[in-house]
């Protein structure tokens, strides 16, 4: 049987409102628990765990983006009626767009108070670059550290084993971003808010402004101290930024 797609930890049984958090590539709903730790007690972060790692690490990884927004959108249906949003980062952010997308299909079923994208480019204007996910694992590796310093912690590339098990997750994850391909469609009309490293220069502030044309309604952006990466050490910031939204 797979397994559930959101994680709540902390559960918080009087929550009030919730914020659903898709993980970058190579990521997984463990990289949230700092975050869900730091939030009020009336707002509950649910941890998105795509399948191929931790308790779901016996399911086939997963290489499109569809694959994964699709069984998302309908275990959101399943969750109890409550104020959400929906967070993510780099390619967490285009999981949680085409989410966003699906729900807004059907006018019945209850849509995310806002839309949180941070370090993720707009998806109709994503930019062209060389594809890291075909190369072999050596020269993957490689490039992987040039394009997203931090990105693969030196613990782990200390670990030839630990690097063994996170190499089939970071392909698959970057297969599903560099493969992906936007299609026109009709805007949200829930609130936009772009988050970007201000030392992000794959990702940089700028490249967010594309993502006013994805929603009718309010677009707000918002520089962050750090690199691409900068969701590890800008806690307080994301925090903030979602309490904002939920509010």
């Amino acid at each position: 049987m797979p397994g559930s797609w959101i994680e709540f930890r902390p559960k918080r049984h009087d929550a009030q409102a919730r914020v659903l958090c898709v993980p970058y590539a190579g990521g997984s709903a463990q990289v949230y628990h700092m975050l869900a730790r730091s939030m009020p007690e009336n707002i509950e972060v649910g941890a998105v765990q795509l399948p191929g790692r931790w308790d779901r690490r016996r399911e086939p990884l997963l290489t499109k983006v569809s694959d994964a927004s699709g069984p998302l959108a309908d275990e959101i249906t399943q969750l109890s009626p409550m104020p959400f949003a929906l967070f993510g980062h780099s390619l967490g952010g285009l999981i949680a767009f085409e989410t966003a997308r699906i729900l807004a299909r059907d006018t019945r079923l209850q849509q995310p108070r806002a839309l949180i994208v941070a370090a993720a480019d707009a998806p109709a204007e994503k930019p062209s670059r060389p594809q890291l996910h075909t190369l072999a694992d050596d020269e993957f590796i490689e490039k992987q550290i040039d394009r997203y310093p931090g990105g693969i912690s030196p613990a782990v590339l200390a670990e030839p084993d630990l690097l063994e098990m996170l190499l089939p997750i970071l392909k698959a994850d970057m297969k599903m971003y560099e493969t992906y391909q936007y299609s026109p469609g009709t805007e949200l009309v829930c609130p936009i808010y772009a988050m970007a490293g201000e030392h992000d220069f794959v990702c940089s502030p700028s490249s967010m402004a594309g993502w006013e044309k994805e929603t009718s309604g309010p677009f707000v952006t918002e520089t962050v101290a750090g690199n691409h990466f900068f969701i590890n050490n800008a806690v307080d910031r994301v925090r903030a930024t979602i309490l904002r939204a939920l509010a």
